[in-house]
């Protein structure tokens, strides 16, 4: 099968009556038409009923989906220059894909040897560098490859000083990167099985962007809070969404949260144990307001997506959705956009107190995969 073949550009007409989701939000939301200017696309990865893997585009000033059929079943997205997007390839994967839209073309990137790609990656400040989480699996070790962001050829890597990569995101200061290391052992031999549980080590790593000297390493005091995904807001703080490796039946973990204030210490966020039972071990896409100090963060296998305090370090409430996967912060409108695994996407207002959620819109044929994208 060649490009051309397997990628499908399928686009669907305005939906809501000939109101888009777009002027859906606006009207709920009391903000002129005009006012939103900054926000325009919506991405991530989905699947259709009979398991086809897609990455799909939502345009929110006019309403149109498009989706574009990939090879893989994807994780993060990455969108770039020229109407592109970049979908990494869910782990262990040896394969991510260069998406053109209007093109209906795709470009496929291989893993080098010895490695796969482990969901997620992310670009240089001067945006010629892309960064990606890899597993050297053979070496049991973690690296980050290096490529050039318009011809993808390989550069080099660097240690990421912890086993399993996850997500990687670039600090504010354009300098420095942030790691999270899972601290799991795979082996493409075994598929996704989890091969060093009891010994597993997780870590979040700031490394230096030019040199991939480590700057700074921190562990929580559960080794088996598995550090996967991050947010790294603005004033140099970082969201940690965690994923329990011990045994549920047993005990609960102390939480699935973390915080690191600019300058300070990796903490876990307060919650209950009754309330931290909600989410059956799994945190996954995280979403900050900085106004409010709201950190969204959903969780899939819990069916609820739940929201934190930063500024008072502990839960403030949840909320039960199907599988909910991607979640996207909208300064202008002070809301979080969550999609779900039965093609919904969700509009939850960033607020203290429990506030009931709205449907945009129910796309049957969607079954929304981890991660959204605003760009």
């Amino acid at each position: 099968m060649n490009r051309r073949q397997f990628l499908l550009l399928a686009t669907a007409g305005t939906f809501g009556a000939a109101l888009g989701v777009n002027a859906l939000m606006k009207r709920a939301a009391g903000t002129p038409v005009e006012a939103d200017t900054n926000l325009t696309r919506l991405y991530s990865a989905s699947d259709n009923p009979h398991g086809g893997h897609f990455l799909t585009r939502l345009d929110m000033a006019s309403g149109q989906l498009q989706s574009c059929a990939v090879p893989m079943r994807g994780h993060a997205v990455l969108p770039l220059a020229n109407d592109a997007a970049l979908l990494f390839g869910r782990r262990p994967a040896f394969e991510c894909a260069v998406v053109m839209f209007t093109e209906a073309q795709n470009t496929p990137i291989s893993a080098t040897a010895g490695r796969h790609f482990n969901g997620h990656g992310c670009l240089s400040a001067a945006g010629d560098a892309l960064f990606t989480t890899e597993n050297a699996y053979d070496e049991k070790r973690g690296v980050l490859g290096i490529r050039d962001s318009k011809t993808f050829q390989h550069l080099g890597e660097y240690d990421t000083f912890g086993l399993d990569p996850h997500d990687v995101q670039l600090m504010p200061d354009g300098k420095t990167l942030v790691i999270a290391n899972g601290g799991i052992e795979q082996h493409p031999d075994f598929g996704r099985r989890k091969l060093n549980l009891d010994t597993m080590q997780p870590s979040l790593v700031y490394l230096d962007a030019q040199t991939g000297k480590k700057i700074a390493e921190y562990r929580l005091p559960d080794r088996h809070l598995s550090i996967r995904h991050l947010i790294a807001t603005a004033d140099g703080s970082v969201g940690v969404a965690l994923q329990y490796e011990g045994n549920l039946y047993r005990q609960q973990p102390a939480s699935l949260v973390a915080w690191q204030p600019h300058g300070g210490e990796l903490q876990l966020l307060d919650i209950s144990t009754a309330d931290v039972a909600l989410f059956n071990g799994y945190m996954a896409d995280l979403a900050y307001d900085p106004q409010q100090q709201i950190l969204a963060v959903s969780s899939p296998r819990g069916n609820h997506t739940s929201f934190w305090s930063t500024r008072e370090r502990r839960f403030l409430h949840a909320h039960s959705l199907p599988e909910p996967s991607g979640i996207a912060f909208l300064p202008q409108q002070q809301q979080f956009l969550v999609s779900d695994a039965t093609g919904g996407i969700h509009r939850f207002p960033s607020t203290l107190q429990p506030a009931p959620a709205s449907l945009l819109h129910q796309f049957p044929d969607k079954r929304w995969d981890n991660h959204l994208v605003i760009a």
